[in-house]
């Protein structure tokens, strides 16, 4: 009798510690993510609290072809859009209503890019200026008169 309480209770302490350290990491996970040590404060501070940093990827590729150049560049694109979540739905479906043209932007602007070089590591560095030049004069509005504050190129294909 004696042998079989002694290991009732050593499941006891076994359950309890497995409990306890179950209840911290849960505690754990749930608690907020602090702000990297590299994200500058000013930045921050700036931002008014009605105003959100968006990203959105561009739905279809650039395909880019110039006759100077033997090699096809296919981009895939995605924007950093900070504005009010209004100013948001609204940019959102003026890109929808006049995607043609706007792809029609990001191909010229990006044809002058390829025409220079075709190199891809070149491209990474010149082709965001550019192609953020020529989406904001394509969506600018009164409300947001310079919408896209990066260019990212998620993918980058030379054939």
């Amino acid at each position: 009798m004696a042998r079989t309480g002694s290991y009732r209770w050593l499941g006891g302490v076994a359950f309890a510690a497995l409990g306890g350290g179950f209840g911290v990491a849960g505690y754990a996970v749930v608690q907020p993510v602090p702000r990297p040590a590299f994200a500058p404060v000013e930045a921050v501070a700036a931002v008014s609290d009605d105003r959100v940093l968006a990203y959105q990827a561009l739905d279809g590729q650039v395909a880019v072809a110039v006759a100077e150049q033997p090699v096809r560049v296919i981009l895939d694109l995605g924007f950093a859009v900070r504005g009010s979540v209004a100013d948001l739905i609204a940019l959102q479906a003026a890109v929808e209503a006049g995607k043609p043209a706007l792809m029609a932007a990001l191909l010229a602007a990006a044809q002058v890019e390829v025409a220079k070089s075709a190199d891809p590591a070149v491209l990474l560095v010149s082709l965001p200026g550019p192609l953020r030049e020529a989406v904001n004069r394509a969506l600018a509005t009164e409300a947001l008169p310079e919408p896209v504050e990066e260019v990212l190129i998620t993918g980058l294909v030379t054939q």
